[in-house]
């Protein structure tokens, strides 16, 4: 008698949000500021293709986001006293909004 075992595997794919892609997309070809809200403030960022090209060689994600905040709004984060949590939801954030 054969054994009729049958295993099933589920495969989590991650869906893209189509919105925040198109509005990145569109932030980056006309070089317009992007704008990110996180705990009742609101960061200007620059288009993607306009960060300083030092994000480059960024060693670590919060290298990344201090140079593309730039020194006043990076300042102005910290003051907030930041968790490593509330970091990384910050980091996703900008890399949503940005298309990252």
């Amino acid at each position: 008698m054969a054994d009729d075992k049958t295993v099933e595997t589920v495969e989590t794919v991650e869906v893209p949000d189509a919105d925040a892609e198109l509005v990145a997309a569109e932030a980056e070809a006309t070089a317009d500021v992007i704008s990110v809200e996180h705990n009742g403030r609101t960061y200007a960022l620059p288009s993607p293709l306009d960060y300083p090209v030092d994000v480059v060689f960024a060693d670590n994600d919060f290298e990344a986001v201090r140079i593309v905040l730039g020194e006043e709004q990076w300042q102005a984060y910290r003051s907030t006293k930041p968790t490593i949590r509330d970091f990384q939801l910050f980091n996703e954030k900008i890399n949503r909004a940005t298309g990252n």
